[in-house]
């Protein structure tokens, strides 16, 4: 088992994404492709998708392309800005890319958007940065 597939599997077992419907779409070294569908039920008290639902979204990409090495990571911080209002049933979208990589720590971004007709509409940004633990996954053990 290659460390995407590994990364890949132990996704499917991310029961909060899985709850959410975050689809894992593409993972590299350094990119990170997901999606979910936003429903009434992520909705706020003022019938727009909650703020939470976009972070989770995206947290879930950083969780994805920052342990898809064979090494387990941390997050260290996670900074959201929120650009624009989504609407419910709407496909909201998540590219992260690495921007820089020491042996021990990462720095990541994230465009969490929209698409309509071809036209994205940015809808949140996120730079997150993790630590690695220099410690690889054991595929036996459920938690790690």
């Amino acid at each position: 088992m290659d460390k995407f597939d590994l990364i890949r599997n132990k996704f499917k077992n991310d029961n909060y994404a899985q709850s959410l419907g975050i689809i894992l779409d593409e993972v590299t070294e350094t990119t990170v492709k997901m999606h979910l569908k936003l429903t009434s039920e992520m909705n706020n008290f003022r019938g727009a998708p909650h703020g939470a639902a976009i972070y989770s979204l995206a947290d879930a990409a950083f969780s994805v392309i920052g342990n898809n090495q064979n090494n387990i990571s941390v997050a260290l911080n996670c900074n959201i800005n929120y650009h624009a209002r989504p609407k419910s049933d709407q496909i909201l979208h998540v590219k992260g890319e690495l921007l820089k990589q020491t042996r021990k720590i990462g720095t990541y971004l994230f465009n969490l958007f929209t698409e309509k007709d071809g036209i994205k509409l940015k809808i949140a940004t996120m730079m997150s940065t993790l630590y690695r633990t220099g410690k690889p996954y054991d595929p036996n053990l459920e938690v790690f």
